[in-house]
């Protein structure tokens, strides 16, 4: 079986194995296309843009395709689809931080787009991002503090660590895997001191030689991560947030000076 078809809800669980009492282990945000492996039942085991593999239920798919010559990514922290500019439309849903939009014009303060339906409807204007700088990577983590730690979530509803960094990371054009395992082995990544650490540079924790942890880092020993929450804390003793559980633990820094303008 070798197709592709769409995610069709706001955010959409990918599971381990084809059932819901399943691991979830990642997630697919609305318009993203994903190869579809095998079915089994009502199930798709599926590649994802950032090829990750899982399964997800038939409910979260459609074969509707949109096309469409522009995209943005979505830099708010939720956005609403409505059925009309202004305040009057009907909200259809709310879309995460991080999801890719197609979208047919962009009007004062709106951009009007197709649903996966065929139908149009509208979203706000988004902040302007920089592209590949490091001010913004950071400017956008802080954005996103307090939003809930949630295991395989990808989303502004709930991330996981790694999900956290990679969706930041997207939305200033940078392509980053899913998992930290992968993360780490990133071809463009440098291993650094921690003296020579930059705003939007990695940090990655390890527990018995196996990574378990991964923050951006925002300069004297601060760190910027999704643990409980997304928070802002510090590995350095005595400093304000002091994380002692994280600062016993080994940690490697790596720079992405390589994909950044600044």
């Amino acid at each position: 079986m070798s197709s592709t078809m769409v995610i069709s809800t706001a955010v959409a669980p990918v599971h381990k194995e084809a059932t819901f009492t399943s691991e979830m282990i990642t997630q697919g945000l609305m318009f993203e296309s994903v190869g579809i492996l095998e079915g089994q039942d009502n199930w798709f085991n599926i590649k994802m843009e950032d090829g990750y593999e899982g399964w997800i239920h038939h409910f979260y798919l459609s074969k509707n395709q949109v096309n469409s010559q522009n995209s943005l990514t979505i830099t708010n922290r939720f956005t609403p689809v409505c059925t009309q500019r202004g305040r009057d439309g009907q909200i259809l849903t709310l879309l995460s931080f991080g999801t890719t939009v197609p979208i047919l014009e962009k009007t004062s303060g709106y951009c009007r787009i197709q649903l996966i339906n065929g139908e149009e409807a509208f979203i706000p204007a988004q902040q302007e991002i920089l592209k590949q700088n490091r001010s913004e990577i950071i400017k956008l983590a802080i954005y996103l503090m307090s939003v809930p730690y949630l295991w395989g979530g990808k989303s502004s509803f709930g991330y996981d660590c790694s999900g956290f960094v990679q969706m930041v990371l997207k939305a200033v054009g940078i392509s980053f895997p899913r998992d930290t395992g992968f993360q780490i082995k990133t071809d463009w990544l440098k291993e650094i001191s921690i003296t020579d650490t930059q705003p939007g540079d990695l940090v990655f924790f390890f527990v018995d030689n196996q990574i378990n942890h991964v923050a951006f880092t925002t300069g004297e020993g601060k760190i910027i991560h999704c643990s409980g929450e997304v928070k802002l804390e510090s590995i350095i003793e005595g400093e304000p947030g002091f994380n002692s559980k994280l600062a016993k633990l080994d940690h490697t820094f790596t720079s992405i000076s390589k994909m950044v303008n600044s």
